[in-house]
């Protein structure tokens, strides 16, 4: 009868730490959760796709299957893209921290 109490113990044990990691993971899930909504995903998916599209145009750019209009009008928008003012960040006027060896 011991051998099986020593045997319930351990088997308790284990099923107690089963339980605490699988409250620790759903606590992690939720977190997740709160953190990730479904808009988020849907946005990140959207973008994604938009990524990917415009991509392929390049690529059908660089293989030389637009046509000389299509070529001229991604030139006119890459022309005023390049004319927009970038907002730089400052450049800080102290002096770099010198080196330590």
């Amino acid at each position: 009868s011991f051998p099986l109490q020593v045997q319930d113990i351990e088997f308790t044990q284990i099923e107690m730490k089963v339980i605490e990691g699988l409250k620790i993971g759903n606590e992690c899930l939720n977190k997740m959760h709160q953190v990730m909504s479904i808009e988020e995903v849907e946005r990140i998916i959207g973008e994604t796709q938009d990524a990917v599209e415009y991509q392929r145009q390049i690529d059908e750019l660089l293989a030389g299957s637009l046509t000389e209009e299509d070529e001229d009008a991604i030139l006119e928008e890459l022309n005023a893209i390049t004319q927009e003012q970038l907002e730089l960040p400052e450049v800080p006027s102290e002096p770099l921290p010198e080196k330590i060896p």
